[in-house]
């Protein structure tokens, strides 16, 4: 058979095999040629211009006997890419490898738990060697026959991949991290067997597809999509946590100050500081400086007036309005919330009595709360709660604090912020991007890498 026509025939079958419940990933694939390969082990995205998902057609003969089998592998692959993993640590280590590998695994796996739907990962990998299997769930998952084979700290990884334990992803690392350098007696985790892993793991994932990087965009922006599962800290309710604050972020710093006097139109010692005004009044002159009517009628009767109408100004002190700051606190800004946290409690001058942090709610916490690291999150990521908390409230100047991965803003709300000329901006984490900002005419200031 031709290498086109096993494209091909591979395309169809995995089309037809994918899951009818998954129509954001299915429009993400639909966006990629679907090519056969036997240059790689099993499966890989080629993000470029035009994106390719590469499968190796024999790995499919061997281990992919169902249509359940095939759609998981595509979907693992997908979850790579849409998760961004190698986004998340500068240097991925094979520990963060096989990391990130148990995480979708889980995540696919309580999506669809039946037998038949995890065949691959249980024919994939043992349900008794560490760590392998911590990439499938165990013997019996969900039966009275069930059965945790590890103990101890690697037990506990197991259970809160594949239980309703539900722990952050930076928890549930740390606890895999731990368990995976105890496991190795000396700390080093080279030796680990990334041919084990499905999919791809060279770091490559830097898209330059526009339509492909939309696509991204908008599942993020969906998160959560489903239930409240381990693995990934969706929660769907809202969910009280602290940070502790410890040090001063001056790139920062200097970036936000920038944005929010930019914004509330106030020098840089904030809006609490009064600022000179000239205040419109009216005075008198002894000779005409403008029109005055009724002096003009004196003149012409003969009783000529000794001052006439004119405009003058007073000066005073006024405070600007506070800025109104919505925080991005969703999943994909876990790594820098903690910094701009530390870098807002130095501006409180320039910025509204209360703070709103988005996630897929707005929650609103004080000066203090901020102090104290207070931050409340769903896990998943909605613009248009911010709009429409903004319109709500009716706040005339609000600068956004976020990555910029949170969907676009609704058009209803986008005329109306237009029409009641609210001022909004945005400040931008890197690698951000600032487009959703583009309907609403708001001007984006790009954060440094915080670290």
């Amino acid at each position: 058979m031709s290498a086109t026509n096993e494209s091909r025939e591979l395309s169809d079958r995995i089309f037809e095999s994918f899951p009818v419940t998954q129509p954001a990933f299915a429009k993400l694939l639909g966006l990629m040629d679907i090519v056969a390969s036997r240059n790689i082990a099993t499966a890989c995205v080629s993000l470029g211009g035009r994106s390719r998902m590469m499968i190796n057609p024999d790995f499919v003969e061997r281990r992919c006997h169902t249509a359940f089998d095939l759609s998981m592998l595509v979907l693992h692959e997908l979850y790579h890419v849409v998760l961004g993993h190698t986004r998340l640590y500068s240097h991925i280590t094979p520990a963060q490898n096989w990391a990130c590998d148990a995480v979708i695994n889980a995540q696919l796996s309580q999506l669809f738990p039946s037998p038949s739907e995890t065949a691959l990962f249980r024919r994939c990998y043992r349900a008794d060697a560490f760590p392998e299997c911590l990439l499938r769930p165990p013997e019996g998952w969900r039966m009275a026959e069930e059965t945790w084979h590890l103990k101890g700290t690697a037990g506990d990884v197991h259970r809160a991949l594949y239980t309703d334990n539900s722990v952050s992803y930076e928890d549930l690392f740390r606890l895999l991290d731990n368990a995976l350098a105890g496991a190795d007696g000396d700390g080093q985790w080279q030796d680990l067997d990334q041919s084990r892993l499905l999919g791809n793991h060279d770091g490559n994932d830097e898209a330059n597809d526009p339509e492909l990087l939309k696509e991204i965009r908008n599942i993020i922006a969906q998160w959560p999509m489903l239930h409240e599962r381990s693995g990934r800290d969706l929660g769907d309710n809202l969910e009280r946590r602290q940070l502790t604050l410890q040090r001063r972020h001056n790139a920062a710093v200097s970036m936000l100050r920038r944005a929010l006097t930019r914004l509330a139109g106030t020098g840089m010692e904030g809006a609490l500081s009064p600022i000179r005004t000239q205040t419109p009044a009216e005075s008198v002159l002894p000779y005409r400086s403008m029109l005055d009517r009724r002096a003009e009628v004196l003149a012409c009767t003969g009783n000529a007036p000794l001052f006439f109408r004119a405009e003058s100004s007073l000066s005073g002190l006024a405070r600007s309005e506070r800025v109104h700051v919505y925080v991005d606190v969703s999943g994909s800004m876990s790594g820098v919330v903690k910094a701009l946290y530390e870098a807002l409690v130095t501006l409180l001058d320039h910025v509204a009595p209360t703070i709103h942090l988005f996630s897929t709610a707005v929650s609103d916490i004080s000066h203090g709360q901020l102090k104290k690291g207070v931050l409340d999150t769903t896990g998943g990521t909605s613009i248009d709660v911010v709009t429409s908390h903004i319109l709500k409230t009716k706040v005339k100047k609000a600068l956004i604090v976020t990555d910029g991965w949170v969907g676009s803003i609704p058009s209803s709300h986008v005329e109306k912020l237009n029409k009641a000329r609210v001022k909004v901006h945005g400040v931008i984490t890197s690698p951000g991007e600032a487009t959703f900002l583009a309907p609403i005419h708001g001007r984006a200031w790009q954060l440094p890498a915080l670290v």
